[in-house]
């Protein structure tokens, strides 16, 4: 039985907001559940959304890749995704899968709100978070389908062996900057890549799948990676 429960509320003078409250868990099975929520308001032009995750005690990688899967779409849209009344465990691993630099965070779905009610005029490329949120910088993210096709396979029409490549050059290049300085941030690291590899169109959510199959995700992963690495220097 799926353990989540979805309400989406659109009212007052806030109305152009899409408040969506989520009571469970996000993991795998129910990942698929708020996506189709997501994709019922992008359709409706719904473009400011405020997840309130309040009753929210544990989210997956599932999870969190569906937060972020259309928000360069939303943000072209002059919309964004906000989160909200995450509780301890849940922000602590938000903190630690640096998604902190993607989304902003808020103490209360009023803040969000406020915050949306404050950046009106401000274009797509950076949102600072109201008092209480966090500074996000938002990067030419894709969305997970531009990168892997539904079946998890590549997408047909990309240059497969260059596209190996550059992930190849791209791993070895982010490992080595890791074993130097095991305090890169996921941001950091792409930057490293791009001054690397110029043209690489490499992003931010490409050095996190790198990182992820490494097993170096966490920070604290990569400091022992980078411990052990000086052990045998």
């Amino acid at each position: 039985m799926e353990n989540i429960k979805i309400s989406v509320s659109e009212s007052g003078r806030d109305a152009d907001v899409s408040v969506v409250r989520i009571d469970g868990v996000i993991d795998t099975l129910t990942a698929t559940n708020l996506e189709e929520v997501l994709e019922r308001l992008l359709k409706r032009g719904r473009y400011k959304i405020i997840l309130d995750l309040a009753g929210v005690d544990y989210i997956s990688s599932a999870g969190w890749g569906i937060f972020i899967s259309r928000i360069k779409e939303i943000r072209d849209k002059s919309g964004d995704i906000k989160l909200a009344n995450m509780v301890a465990n849940v922000y602590e691993i938000y903190e630690l899968l640096e998604f902190d630099n993607i989304l902003s965070s808020y103490d209360s779905v009023n803040m969000a709100k406020g915050d949306f009610e404050g950046s009106l005029d401000r274009g797509p490329v950076k949102k600072k978070a109201s008092v209480g949120g966090v500074t996000t910088v938002v990067e030419d993210l894709p969305t997970i389908a531009s990168v892997m096709s539904p079946s998890g396979g590549q997408k047909p029409g990309i240059d497969h062996g260059s596209h190996i490549a550059v992930s190849a050059n791209a791993e070895s290049i982010i490992l080595d900057a890791i074993k130097k300085d095991p305090f890169y941030t996921i941001s950091e690291l792409k930057v490293v890549v791009e001054e690397s590899i110029p043209h690489s169109d490499i992003n931010w959510w490409r050095v996190f799948k790198i990182l992820k199959n490494k097993g170096l995700v966490l920070r604290k992963s990569r400091f022992r990676f980078a411990r052990r690495s000086w052990k045998h220097s």
